[in-house]
């Protein structure tokens, strides 16, 4: 896995920057709240990049082992 860099921690003014390109309407108010909700995703993701997970496969590979416990009531 690449070395992870930390991203830079963005400020109401880079919010309302990247608002105003992608279109969309956020009003003045809501901009320290929106920064530090993203800075606070992007800290849990940069932590979740250090995992080791070494040669897991994805879930979409995963297979269930067999149950090996009787269901209750049911007899061999």
């Amino acid at each position: 896995m690449p070395p992870s860099h930390p991203s830079p921690t963005l400020t109401p003014e880079d919010i309302a920057h990247l608002a105003r390109r992608a279109g969309l309407p956020l009003p003045e108010d809501r901009l320290a709240g929106v920064a530090a909700t993203v800075n606070t995703i992007d800290s849990v993701l940069s932590a979740l990049r250090t995992l080791p997970l070494g040669d897991t496969p994805p879930a979409p590979v995963f297979t269930a082992a067999p149950r090996t416990t009787h269901s209750p009531g049911k007899t061999s």
